[in-house]
């Protein structure tokens, strides 16, 4: 299972967003408790004021303070119009705490008795401030409930958060775009190195756009061009020990055919398998320069079921039977076969590629395979069956295992491995399947499975036609 990698857009996105909100959440802490000081302070400040105010107004008229006439005035709410008081006020008695006069939202008793200048908590939740009147005998209370108090205080607290939620959402997001904006050169490049192929110049990686990725450009290139000439030399070497292979096999064979004739009937049995053990060879040489020769430039055709079978049966297999099932025998349909492309692959390699793993059957003593083309899990599954006698399911899994894992060859023969490539070259895959019983053999047969992309998704009627 393929691990899902961190993306360094993502991680950078999040540490955004995390040094942003860290940042807010301690410039609202320091406001907060800034702001929570600096509101008791002005609320406190506007009691005092406020206080000096009435204070003033009441020195004014002091002929209708106590005195004369003081139990008509005593207890006596001062006239207002209708309206919602935040602060409340009191005249007291300095001496006897009595209530002279108050505010009409004013409570009817004395806030704080006795009475003392300057600010103080008064039970009930009230925050006031006391001041003496000049004429020395009543005392002037100006008061704020706690709830008023925290309203205004949290109020304020709120709109800050608001604001500053709102301007830090603001600028994370425009920091995020930008972010986007800036690692989009990155991902530009992955694009590109996706789509580079050494050997192919048209494919050059661009030259880097920032500076950052000029050492990553450059290093993507050097490998590429040592993969290249790798490749290059590999290539020259297969196809140039291939090529020298061909001559002499084709005079031993020549030699072969000579000598068959010349000798008794005892000894041509041998001479006959020495000859088919030639062509095999020789089927392996031509497959190694066909798959050297075109290196990754695919002659890529479409090609029908029909046109696959023809393929396969036109391989020079005569002592291997081979019957190929997903075809219909029906004409009609049978026609439609060689008008539908099935798969877009190229023909010679496809070709070498079934004649190793065919050979690989009659090598290994199969004489009946069955080659079936059907559409599996939205690939064109081509699966190759014999009647040999098989692998263990051990040594089938080390066989798939040395085929997934590149330049491991320990386990796996030319004919595989060749095959293998082949399904590579096309964006396809080759499996070893557990295959079924050979038909009447008592034998487990073995079974290859080519996965390629399909051309077209239509499907075909199952029949079979043999060789």
């Amino acid at each position: 299972m393929s691990r899902t990698l961190p993306s360094l857009r993502v991680e950078l996105s999040r540490s955004l967003w995390l040094i942003s909100a860290a940042w807010l959440l301690t410039v609202l802490l320091s406001v907060v408790l800034v702001l929570r000081h600096e509101a008791e302070e002005l609320m406190d400040e506007a009691l005092r004021e406020s206080a000096e105010l009435i204070f003033g107004v009441l020195s004014q008229r002091a002929s209708s303070l106590p005195g004369e006439g003081r139990d008509e005035v005593e207890g006596q709410v001062l006239p207002a119009p209708p309206h919602k008081e935040h602060l409340v006020w009191q005249l007291l008695d300095t001496h006897t705490g009595e209530l002279l006069r108050r505010s009409h939202s004013a409570p009817p008793v004395a806030l704080l008795t006795p009475p003392r200048r300057g600010l103080a908590h008064a039970p009930g939740g009230w925050r006031l401030y006391a001041l003496p009147l000049p004429d020395g005998r009543s005392t002037l209370l100006v008061a704020q409930t706690r709830a008023e108090r925290l309203e205004s205080r949290y109020g304020a607290i709120a709109a800050l958060l608001a604001a500053a939620l709102g301007i830090s959402a603001f600028w994370a997001l425009l920091l995020s775009r930008r972010l986007r904006a800036t690692l989009q050169p990155l991902a530009a490049l992955g694009a590109q190195i996706q789509d580079y192929d050494p050997m192919r110049a048209e494919t050059a990686l661009p030259p880097a756009t920032r500076a950052e990725l000029l050492p990553v450009r450059s290093a993507i290139h050097d490998l590429g061009e040592r993969l290249a000439l790798r490749v290059r030399h590999e290539q020259a070497f297969a196809a140039h020990a291939a090529h020298a292979l061909r001559t002499p096999l084709a005079g031993m064979d020549a030699q072969l055919a000579l000598a068959q004739r010349e000798v008794g009937e005892g000894a041509r049995p041998r001479i006959l398998r020495a000859r088919a053990a030639v062509e095999r060879l020789k089927r392996v040489v031509s497959s190694l320069l066909l798959m050297f020769r075109s290196g990754l430039e695919l002659d890529l055709q479409d090609l029908s079921r029909a046109e696959l079978a023809d393929l396969a049966l036109r391989l020079p297999l005569d002592q291997l039977e081979l019957k190929v099932e997903g075809l219909s025998t029906d004409p009609v349909q049978a026609a439609g076969h060689e008008r539908t492309a099935w798969v877009r692959a190229d023909p010679n390699l496809l070709s070498a590629a079934l004649a190793n793993l065919l050979d690989n059957s009659l090598r290994h003593g199969a004489h009946q395979a069955t080659l079936s083309l059907e559409a599996r899990n939205g690939e064109a599954s081509i699966c190759l069956r014999d009647d040999g006698p098989g692998v263990s399911a051990e040594r089938r899994a080390e066989l798939q295992a040395s085929l997934d894992r590149p330049g491991d060859d320990s386990a796996v023969g030319l004919g595989l491995r060749l095959a293998h490539l082949v399904a590579q070259a096309h964006g396809g895959s080759l499996s070893l399947d557990d295959p079924a019983a050979g038909e009447g053999s008592g034998r487990p047969g073995f079974a290859v499975r080519l996965s390629l992309p399909l051309a077209d998704s239509s499907q075909a009627e199952p029949g079979s036609l043999r060789r």
